[in-house]
């Protein structure tokens, strides 16, 4: 009796625990459920009494967005992470650091190890950028000191080149990545900040958001927040390829409203169609995120190139090489072709908000962090959108603190475009914005909580739909579209795109359509968060979350204070590498 008894009680605790789990991760009710959908549980906590290092408070996720595993690495402080396909038939995440880079194979998402590390005492490690180059391997490491003084050695200064660089990595060999080579604008003192590579005409190129200056000029010309394009030229020093710098990118000031202009990130691209008569087929173009300049597209389809004209890819790449980058001799421009800076207008007074025009309130609607055009491009008549196929583009702010809200994300269609005179230009225009659905229940704080619920980095995907297997789980078509979206103590927000384009073409409650939108989310809860030694991060928040990548059906999260973690949306299992019987 008393064995059952035993046995009654435990089975009695398990239910409670079970059923108590389940309301905390979604709750759900069924008169709303057939009305509204699921109405989800705030998991944006921050009374006096929560501790924002404690793994267990947070174990926050709707549960359509499952855990599938977690690597703590060997240290805390990482940053970027991006996923690729190796020619040896496995695949590897590779991760930025505070003062490393790892490699995790990632062949088996439920069981990761990491296979090597780059070590580099004398900088901080924030973007990392994968190539693959006739059966070589390499990443694109970005250096730049957010805490000048703090690396070891102590060189202290950030006009130091070895502390504020691009650095050329050898990861042929997972256990033993070498360097190769590295590139110091003797402009960029502070160095860059996020970095892209691009294949163009059969060449790689690498480009580098490089933030801040001293004694910019621009009305001599100097790439004030500029974007640095340089070349990776194999052909002269086989498998020791050298990075040439050519020119650089930058806004056109004459056409910002002033406040902070700041390139932060940025995504290249190629024209993804081929529509008759399109004259951006098979052109290049930098999407960048200028912070209260907004969006800004660049056209480098005519970069100096060694296989279209050799002697003015060699002029400019001496010269640039000679001036150490500067203006002096460097002074290849790519055009900008296109903007957007029509902010959210939160206190209704016409204007977008920002710094120059009011209620910054943080950068809450202005600070444009991150940039990214969709991969593929939709058609999306049967919304209600004009026939044909449509261009999107995904912007996310960087919200620093605030007396209300957490940071805007806008959906754009960037498809218009006009000719005068011969030059393209974009007409990019808002679609929809997305903001936590419970932002307007929150605030970010400052001080040691800047940035608590702020975006940071995402990742798109266009899904395609109707075939065995691949059911629409949207509003039709031929394809449903998601963004996953890194919110630093968030977490993970997973954002349906043709509902955000469904309530472009309607006049409703935008909070509404935020919540309708939001098809899960994950906090990651996996370990204690560790604060990193850093002047600027120095908190242990967890999670912490810098980025978040999408990968053949797993998202993969990278957080400053704990690890890598993966985590599976349950309709993006058909897409999965690893794919269930």
């Amino acid at each position: 009796m008393d064995t059952q008894r035993v046995a009654l009680a435990v089975g009695l605790a398990a239910c409670v625990l079970v059923a108590g789990a389940a309301s905390f991760m979604l709750i759900r009710d069924s008169s709303e459920l057939e009305s509204e959908g699921t109405t989800m549980l705030d998991p944006l906590l921050q009374d006096e009494e929560h501790d924002h290092r404690n793994a267990s408070y947070h174990i926050l996720y709707t549960e359509n967005v499952q855990p599938v595993s977690y690597n703590e690495l060997t240290d805390t402080g990482n940053a970027e992470i991006q996923v690729a396909d190796s020619p040896d038939g496995k695949t590897y995440a590779y991760i930025a650091g505070w003062t490393e880079m790892h490699i995790v194979d990632v062949t088996d998402p439920s069981n990761t190890t990491v296979t090597g590390v780059y070590y580099d005492p004398n900088t901080q490690v924030f973007d990392v950028k994968y190539l693959e180059y006739n059966g070589r391997e390499y990443v694109i490491l970005q250096n730049q000191i957010i805490d000048p003084g703090a690396a070891d050695p102590n060189v202290g200064n950030w006009e130091d080149p070895v502390q504020v660089s691009v650095t050329l990595v050898d990861v042929t060999d997972k256990s033993n990545p070498s360097f190769v080579d590295f590139w110091y604008d003797a402009d960029h003192p502070s160095g860059p900040h996020n970095l892209y590579t691009h294949m163009i005409d059969n060449e790689w190129y690498i480009f580098v958001a490089n933030p801040d200056y001293e004694s910019c000029d621009v009305g001599q010309g100097d790439a004030c927040g500029g974007i640095t394009i340089a070349h990776l030229n194999f052909a002269g020093f086989g498998d020791l390829p050298r990075i040439v710098k050519i020119g650089e990118a930058e806004v056109s000031w004459e056409t910002t409203r002033g406040g902070w202009i700041y390139i932060h990130d940025m995504t290249v691209q190629t024209w993804p169609s081929d529509i008759a008569d399109d004259p951006r087929n098979g052109r290049t173009y930098i999407y960048g995120a200028y912070w209260e300049a907004g969006l800004r597209i660049f056209d480098v389809s005519d970069v100096p190139h060694p296989n279209k004209d050799m002697v003015e890819y060699l002029w400019y790449g001496s010269l640039c090489r000679l001036s150490g980058g500067t203006q002096a001799g460097c002074t290849w421009r790519a055009p900008e072709v296109g903007m957007w800076m029509d902010f959210e207008d939160f206190d209704g007074d016409g204007e977008p908000d920002s710094g120059t025009t009011g209620n910054e309130n943080g950068g809450r609607a202005s600070y444009i962090h991150y940039a990214e055009p969709f991969d593929k491009m939709v058609d999306a008549s049967h919304l209600g959108y004009p026939q044909g196929k449509r261009h999107l583009t995904l912007l996310a702010t960087e919200v620093l603190e605030t007396t209300v809200g957490t940071g805007m994300v806008y959906l754009l269609d960037t498809t218009s475009y006009e000719e005068v005179n011969g030059n393209l230009r974009f007409l990019p225009s808002l679609i929809h914005g997305w903001e936590n659905p419970f932002a307007w229940d929150h605030h970010i704080p400052g001080g040691e909580e800047w940035l608590l619920f702020s975006p940071h980095n995402a990742d798109t995907q266009i899904f395609q739909t109707g075939l065995p297997g691949l059911p629409d789980n949207s509003h039709g078509g031929a394809w449903d579209g998601r963004i996953y979206l890194s919110s630093y103590h968030a977490g993970l927000w997973v954002i349906d795109v043709e509902t955000l384009m469904a309530a472009g073409l309607e006049e409703g409650n935008k909070t509404d359509v935020h919540m309708a939108a939001t098809v899960g989310y994950h906090v990651p809860h996996s370990q204690d968060g560790v604060a990193p030694d850093s002047s600027f991060y120095d908190f242990g928040w967890t999670p912490f979350l810098w980025a978040a990548e999408h990968h053949e059906g797993y998202t993969y999260l990278s957080c400053i204070t704990s690890g890598m973690y993966i985590v599976q949306l349950d309709i993006d299992k058909p897409y999965g590498s690893l794919l269930e019987p």
